[in-house]
C-alpha cells in the first residue's frame, strides 16, 4: 500500500467547519449518499491531520473504520467530488511512478514542495511566484486561469 502524503504549510486553510457533510454535497449539487459522506469525512480528516490522500488510502481508513465501500466507488465519487469543485486531484510524479492524490478545494491557490526521499508534501502560497506566472503569461498575449506547480525537493544534509 502507498504511503499518505504529509502535507504543512504557513497559512494553510482549516477546513470550514459551519456546514455539515450533507450541506456541503448538497451545496454542491449532489445528493447526500453515504459513499459520499464517508468519503468527505474522511478527506477532511486527512485535511486536519495535514494529509493529501490516494483513492487506496481512503479505502484502507475506510476499510479500518468498518466501512465497506469498494474501490470502484471510492474513484466515482472522487471523480464526483473534483467535478463539483469540493476536491482537487493532484498527480505528483517522480520518474516512471506516478499517483494521483486528492485534498479538500478551498479555492485558495497554493503550490506544494513534494520531498523525492520521503513523499511529504509540503503546501506554500508565494505572491512572487503567482504574480511572476501572470506577466508571462500576459506577455505571451494569454490570461492564467488554473495554476500547478510542483517543486520536487531533497533535504539538504551539510
Amino acid at each position: 500500500m502507498q504511503k499518505e502524503l504529509r502535507m504543512e504549510g504557513k497559512g494553510m486553510e482549516q477546513v470550514p467547519a459551519a456546514k455539515s457533510d450533507e450541506q456541503w454535497l448538497t451545496g454542491a449539487g449532489l445528493k447526500a449518499t453515504l459513499p459520499r459522506v464517508r468519503i468527505l469525512q474522511h478527506l477532511k480528516a486527512a485535511h486536519d491531520e495535514q494529509r493529501h490522500l490516494g483513492a487506496e488510502e481512503i479505502y484502507a481508513r475506510l476499510y479500518q473504520a468498518g466501512e465497506r465501500i469498494g474501490i470502484s466507488t471510492i474513484y466515482r465519487v472522487l471523480l464526483n467530488l473534483e467535478q463539483v469543485g469540493l476536491v482537487t486531484r493532484h498527480q505528483f510524479s517522480q520518474g516512471a511512478v506516478s499517483r494521483c492524490v486528492y485534498e479538500l478545494s478551498f479555492g485558495e491557490r497554493h503550490d506544494h514542495m513534494v520531498c523525492v526521499e520521503t513523499e511529504r508534501v509540503i503546501e506554500f502560497r508565494d505572491a512572487v511566484i503567482e504574480a511572476r506566472q501572470e506577466q508571462i503569461a500576459k506577455a505571451h498575449g494569454y490570461e492564467v486561469i488554473g495554476r500547478e506547480l510542483v517543486i520536487r525537493v531533497r533535504r539538504i544534509t551539510p
